[in-house]
């Protein structure tokens, strides 16, 4: 079938079933009609296919609150047999491949006229055609090959860009297992349809929507959507409609109030529905049986993709801080030229004799105006910008993708430098987003855990022990080893645990690893948390399966969210350890620190004895599980129970979960990355505000923000955390369906005053906010747009579905390289390598490059403005044109080109990231350099005339040139044209060293630090020598030799503008004149240095 009738026929029936949904028409059977029996076979099969497609396209809770046989009977599936092949391909061209809309990437020629739509190169492409119809063929030329360049360069650079970010997104395709026609396949996951069986195990991604058909230990990682990495248990068990509007209601409930005890706090958030699968997420353990019930666009994942589709609408037409700016120099270079040169034309041909006019040329004198004010447009217009411009960005592409940090378009580049708020969520970017024990106490001994994340090295130290100093951890590592009673701790901990891992030569992509080892990997299988049990049990030195014949495990108890724990029963085997009492049978205990204490009523000391708990002894190790969670640590508790024989009640948790000896506790979690803390420091140093945006509760948020230095100790929290359930997320709700309102043109007058008033109140909020917790997408996306109404350049971080939209509409969209292929496609730059540390690397690489750009915009405004007042005061005055349109053209390509180009590849001044950002406000052409441009342009607009009129005086015998005849007086205005282009260029080219820096002097910086400037300057000085020089050439330009008096004159006062500019400057620094001010005062430090020698994390100062 047609591609095109396919869409054609996918938007019809989609319409029509989005009618039949709105009327509540959501699970349709097989009619029993006779109209239904008298149909053709294929028209049957049609029917009920459409039947299917509106099934898929409903609601969630449908499918939750249905039986699985009811879903897969109106999804016309076998859950036993599944679908037949041929019933499969018939779904798949109905509803498309399962995989998201992909824009169709644009072609080299609209990149080509992209890259055309800049106003300095229309202006361009206006002076080369004015040009060619003067007859000024070579200018024209010259001017339309630097502009095919200039968008060569602008195409390759994109096209580069958009081909490495394919290759990151790139990949195998997800592998599925599904039952077609009775047997099981292994099916691209594009080629999933709804009413597929599909089959799913631990350590696999989710590639659609699904209802569970059966489950045994089954959890999920919701991350990609919730942002949290706690596991959620999944199973079949149907949900009552009203229990869904319970878990709803009370979802609510929690997000309108402060939730401040420890049990709540380590409550998971979860997506209400525990018998649905949401695609993009990641299977933990156990495994599952499921039928398909959306895929695609219809998905949970789907419907976050159409926000981003409204977020880039939105977006669709704004411009970069960089680009506004250049179109406003470009409109005023533009306006001022054509000014000038009406102007000066009218002058000319008003006056007689002509003001600026060759009397012996045979040119009538409206001619020779017009050429000169063709000269005046040339000469105003840098050819060069548009090149040095593309350039600069493409340079600074690369070096960004030298760093991992890879750039869609090149106007990002710059944009990113011009950050002063930086929104970025929590898990997985400003932590590691995988779970770390850190701590824990056995009987009055604390103990710190060295080593974050998948790391298998570290060490077990008493609490007290500097964790910088190698040496000592060491020993004090080895003495715990002896001790034993450490590896009886985790050995409990392990033993009660399922997670594990295992060394693979060569890993699976798609599967969790860590530790490169000599082309190996470590896989790590299950639980995050229990997966953080078993690597910290590794570090004493215990491993699970050293213990599988002195303590085989004969049942488990799983953890359910109702007990927060769960128990196994081993027999004793052939082993002299005397742990457990050397009872023949033991349970061990793992759960939360509150529910497992609850259970206690003894606990081993510090000699390994067994001693009854008093009321003051339960109260202490309270408060001690309080101190942790206090720090934000997720507390778990390992206990034990003994047995004389095998318990006939085993299967009974509340039979063996009770009486119980407390073995200890850990403190665990999801740790900062390494240099996140140092990297926010940087930012605020720099003036760039960070905020926090998280799902997490306040006082998790609170205390992350303070251990990174984004909040300070000594700040107002309620002022600074901001809680959106119950701040934000009231006006975001209303401020979304207000917006819907008027863009649909239902938006009354009133409407709009309350639309001001909450979008007036959100920014009051932002104005002083530094976290946000309890964040939904929407929140996210409010909470941006609040930033960009306050002028503020907005990036904004983030890995997961959920950060999509906020993505898309922040000026600059950082997705993670690990992160969903959603974000991925909403963002202006992935970050391969994940670490936030390369964002603050590529603000610095955005400020150089805006940097470098005012540098050279700088030096070519002084050399073209004085070129532009040389011509302007010359045909005021009476004088011929001191310049040609070629020579002009010559100059901009060489003397002013070349050494631009030098300048755009500068490195970084010392304390650029010691000043605040420019703002949206602030002009390229600010007052510092403006001040410079003016005493430049008067400079060398001096010199210039003065070389020009003593040249003629020398001679032509007259400062107006008029004191010679016939073809003596040619000469005469040839060499002072000579006199005055080797000139400009000698100045200009001693100029561009100045120009290295707008502040600080060229000694300071290095005369001779940017090799570049040396090709360049040296080249455009052989250059014009050549043709200044060079028989056959010098008449093209209508240049001719001078004597050696010319020669010292043109030199010497070339070092005038110079020596001026390094004046300029003293002045400039004793004055601390146009320093850019810090927007955002950096954050008081909250903590000590949050890292050690081996990356361990210190918590105790920011309780």
């Amino acid at each position: 079938m047609d591609p095109a009738a396919v869409q054609e026929l996918h938007a019809e029936r989609r319409n029509k079933l989005f009618q039949m949904n709105s009327v509540g028409h959501l699970f349709l059977k097989t009619p029993k009609t006779s109209a239904f029996e008298q149909m053709q076979e294929e028209e049957k099969k049609k029917y009920l296919r459409e039947q299917a497609l509106m099934l898929a396209e409903a609601d969630e809770d449908n499918f939750a609150r249905k039986e699985w046989k009811d879903v897969c009977t109106g999804l016309r599936t076998d859950p036993d047999n599944g679908l037949s092949q041929e019933e499969a391909e018939a779904r798949l061209l109905e509803y498309g491949p399962n995989e998201l809309p992909k824009e169709d990437p644009p072609t080299c020629f609209s990149l080509f006229l992209d890259q055309l739509k800049d106003l300095l190169v229309i202006m361009l492409i206006v002076a080369a055609i004015v040009a060619a119809a003067l007859s000024q063929v070579a200018a024209s030329v010259a001017i339309i090959v630097i502009v095919l360049a200039n968008a060569i360069l602008g195409v390759k650079q994109e096209l580069s860009a958009a081909s490495a970010l394919e290759e990151i997104s790139a990949g195998e395709g997800v592998i599925v297992k599904v039952i077609r026609d009775g047997k099981e396949k292994k099916i691209d996951s594009k080629d999933l349809v709804p009413g597929d069986i599909s089959l799913l195990c631990q350590g696999e991604k989710i590639p659609a929507d699904m209802r569970i058909i059966e489950s045994a230990l089954f959890t999920v990682k919701e991350m990609n959507l919730t942002g949290e990495s706690r596991p959620v248990k999944k199973n079949s068990v149907v949900m009552a409609g009203a229990d869904i509007k319970k878990q709803k209601r009370d979802a609510e409930e929690k997000e309108t109030k402060e939730v401040s005890s420890p049990k709540n706090e380590k409550k998971e958030k979860a997506l209400i529905l525990t018998n649905f699968l949401y695609s993009s997420c990641d299977v933990l353990t156990g495994k599952a049986k499921t039928v398909v019930v959306k895929t695609g666009v219809n998905t949970y994942v789907g419907r976050i993709f159409e926000l981003i589709q409204s977020a880039r609408a939105d977006k669709e037409g704004e411009k970069s801080p960089l680009k506004d700016k250049l179109e406003v120099l470009g409109q005023k270079l533009g306006f001022a030229s054509l000014f000038i040169s009406i102007v000066v034309f009218i002058v000319g041909v008003s006056t007689d004799p002509c003001r600026g006019c060759d009397p012996d040329s045979d040119q009538p004198a409206w001619l020779q105006m017009l050429l000169v004010s063709v000269s005046l447009t040339v000469a105003a217009v840098p050819e060069s910008l548009p090149v040095c411009v593309t350039l600069t960005l493409a340079l600074g592409m690369q070096h960004m993708a030298e760093k991992n940090a890879y750039v869609r378009r090149l106007l990002s580049v710059e944009t990113l430098g011009s950050a002063d708020v930086i929104c970025t969520d929590k898990t997985g970017t400003l932590t590691a987003g995988v779970m770390t024990a850190v701590e824990f106490v056995t009987g009055s001994k604390k103990y710190d855990i060295t080593g974050l994340g998948h790391v298998l090295e570290g060490y077990f130290v008493p609490a007290g022990v500097d964790k910088q100093n190698d040496e000592a951890c060491q020993k004090a590592h080895a003495e715990e080893k002896k001790h034993g009673r450490a590896q009886m701790v985790w050995a409990s901990f392990a033993m009660c645990s399922n997670a594990k891992f295992h060394y693979e030569e060569k890993a699976d992509e798609d599967t969790v690893t860590s530790g490169d080892d000599q082309g190996g990997k470590w896989i790590f299988e299950g639980d995050p948390t229990e997966t953080a049990l078993v690597i910290a049990a590794h570090k004493i030195g215990v491993n699970r399966d050293d213990f599988k014949s002195e303590f085989t495990r004969i049942h488990e108890n799983p953890f359910n969210s109702n007990r927060k724990m769960m128990s196994v029963i081993l027999k004793r085997g052939a082993t002299n350890k005397d742990w457990y009492e050397r009872s023949p049978y033991v349970a061990l205990i793992k759960g939360g620190g509150e529910q497992v204490l609850a259970r206690c009523n003894s606990e081993l000391n510090d000699d390994g004895e067994v001693v009854p708990m008093s009321k003051a002894r339960i109260t202490q190790l309270r408060e001690g599980i309080d101190g942790l969670c206090g720090k934000s640590l997720r507390v778990l508790c390992v206990a034990y129970k003994t047995f004389k024989e095998a318990p006939k009640d085993m299967k009974k948790p509340e039979m063996i979960e009770s009486e119980l000896t407390l073995i200890g506790y850990a403190g665990m979690l999801d740790p900062c990355r390494p240099g996140v803390k140092e990297a926010i420091a940087a930012a605020s140093g720099a003036g760039i505000r960070t905020v926090m945006i998280t799902g997490d509760y306040a006082k998790t948020a609170k205390a992350i923000a303070l251990s990174l230095d984004i909040i300070g100790p000594d700040m107002d929290e309620k002022k600074v955390v901001i809680e959106c359930d119950s701040i934000v997320r009231p006006m975001s709700k209303r401020i979304l369906e207000i917006d819907n309102l008027i863009e649909n043109k239902q938006g009354s007058d009133m409407l709009q005053a309350e639309l001001r008033e909450l979008e007036e109140q959100m920014d009051n909020i932002t104005k002083r906010a530094l976290v946000f917790s309890r964040a939904k997408p929407e929140d996210k996306l409010i909470i941006v747009k609040s930033f960009q109404r306050q002028n503020h350049v907005c990036a904004m971080t983030g890995d997961g579905v959920n950060d999509g939209p906020a993505l898309q509409r922040a000026d600059i969209g950082v997705a993670m390289g690990n992160g969903t292929e959603v974000a991925k496609g909403a963002s202006d730059m992935v970050l391969v390598d994940n670490n936030y540390v390369s964002i603050v690397d590529a603000v610095e690489e955005g400020r150089i490059i805006y940097n470098n750009i005012v540098k050279f915009v700088y030096f070519l405004l002084s050399t073209n403005v004085a070129e532009v007042f040389l011509i302007l005061l010359s045909s005021i005055i009476g004088l011929p044109s001191p310049l040609l349109p070629t020579q002009i053209l010559w100059l901009n390509l060489t003397t002013d080109g070349f050494p631009a180009v030098a300048l755009a590849m500068e490195k970084g001044e010392p304390n650029i990231m010691k000043e605040g950002p420019r703002t949206r406000q602030e002009p390229v052409i600010e007052k510092v350099m403006l001040t410079g441009v003016c005493i430049q342009t008067f400079v060398l607009t001096g010199t210039c005339l003065t070389v020009y009129i003593v040249g003629l005086i020398w001679n032509n015998k007259s400062w107006n040139g008029l004191g010679v005849e016939g073809e003596e007086r040619s000469k005469g205005f040839e060499v002072a044209q000579t006199m005055t282009i080797f000139h400009i260029v000698f100045a200009e080219l001693l100029r561009a060293y100045g120009a290295r820096s707008l502040r600080e002097s060229i000694f300071t910086i290095g005369v001779f630090s940017n090799k570049y400037m040396q090709y360049s300057v040296f080249g455009s000085l052989g250059a014009t020598l050549f043709i200044g020089l060079t028989p056959g050439v010098m008449e093209v330009f209508s240049m001719r030799y001078m004597n050696g008096q010319e020669w010292s004159l043109v030199i010497v006062l070339a070092f005038v503008p110079i020596v001026v500019d390094e004046l300029t400057k003293i002045i400039y620094r004793m004055l601390d004149f146009g320093k850019r001010p810090l927007i955002h005062e950096p954050i008081k430090a909250a903590t000590r240095s949050m890292r050690t020698k081996d990356g361990h994390m210190e918590l105790e100062d920011i309780v």
